[in-house]
């Protein structure tokens, strides 16, 4: 029971280890949109990207409104009927709709999570990217994404989009984002036995001993 108790309590002091799958493009991505005033700048806590976490169309909006460089007038109309005036995100919703980037509707749903081809067709509407002709407007975003190698291989339409696949499609997007691969070891998992270069030796062997059953 001791062991079992510990063991919780070791995996609770290791969580922070394991619970980002955040890759360094997209850590790097991050970086470059929060220079760029795109997002809120969370370089000295990367933990505050949330980059695992999906987006909401509120969200979506300002990324995409942001990205665009288009003046977003601090009024709220109430072209929409599920968002108002205390909505922060209703501002950018309705300055989308004055720029085309969205067609006009009764609602924006706003709290709706936002799949990798929407936020794609977001970016890609932003930086004022036309889609290749397709048969499937889906297909055309894609391939023209492809072709600006703003994503790699295809993707899956209705998968939702984190914001590490939004950040780095949005930096991917920008003529003047330049990934740096880290060749260092720092904040990497050395594959080679099994090892994590974050977990010191004491925890490690603390680790393995508990789960000597």
């Amino acid at each position: 029971m001791k062991k079992i108790a510990c063991a919780l309590l070791t995996l609770g002091l290791l969580s922070p280890i394991f619970t980002s799958a955040a890759t360094d493009l997209e850590i790097q991505a991050a970086n470059f949109l929060a220079t760029k005033n795109i997002i809120n700048d969370n370089s000295l806590d990367i933990v505050q990207y949330n980059l695992d976490s999906n987006i909401t169309r509120r969200e979506m909006l300002k990324v995409m409104m942001n990205i665009s460089g288009k003046t977003v007038a601090d009024t709220c109309s109430g072209e929409f009927s599920d968002m108002n005036g205390s909505d922060w995100g209703c501002k950018y919703a309705e300055a989308a709709l004055t720029a085309g980037f969205i067609a006009e509707n009764n609602t924006f749903r706003p709290n709706d999570q936002v799949t990798q081809i929407e936020a794609l067709k977001m970016v890609m509407q932003a930086k004022g990217l036309e889609r290749d002709a397709a048969q499937d407007w889906r297909a055309g975003y894609v391939s023209k994404a492809q072709s600006e190698n703003i994503i790699s291989g295809d993707i899956i339409y209705d998968t939702k989009a984190n914001r590490g696949w939004i950040f780095t499609a949005g930096a991917k997007a920008d003529a003047s984002f330049e990934y740096k691969a880290n060749t260092s070891v720092e904040n990497s998992v050395d594959t080679t036995n099994g090892s994590d270069p974050d977990i010191s030796p004491e925890i490690e062997e603390l680790f393995n001993s508990i789960f000597e059953l």
